[in-house]
């Protein structure tokens, strides 16, 4: 649980998980899931899982490739830290809070307002 618990705080921007979650809430289910369900082997277990996630949200959220294309340096640092720590990614806090500090900062938060505006606009 307490890998799924750092999944779901990677992802607790709440307008992307909103978006994540309407259209792509099978994938986001099987990979927290097999996160719970692993142990020290959830990072390649759960790989496939994660890349289905992955282009799923990136079909379908404008926010997350915004989020990708901003975080991309604090994204690949924390990536580092849970490859090299997969028994302990408590020991990636620090990466993961640099990546929450991304994803919320003020100019997350006006990528925020756009794309909620531009989502208005389609319907």
């Amino acid at each position: 649980e307490r890998r799924a618990c750092v999944l779901r705080r990677w992802v607790s921007m709440q307008a992307a998980l909103q978006q994540v979650e309407r259209h792509c809430s099978g994938e986001l289910e099987a990979y927290a899931a097999c996160v719970d369900g692993h142990g020290r082997s959830w990072l390649a277990d759960c790989a496939p899982l994660k890349a289905k996630l992955n282009a799923c949200a990136s079909q379908h959220s404008g926010l997350v490739e915004a989020i990708k294309a901003r975080c991309r340096p604090q994204i690949d640092q924390y990536e580092r830290c849970l490859k090299a720590n997969p028994a302990q990614p408590e020991t990636c806090a620090a990466k993961l809070e640099a990546l929450w500090l991304c994803t919320e900062g003020p100019e997350a938060q006006r990528v925020v307002a756009q794309q909620q505006a531009a989502d208005i606009r389609e319907g």
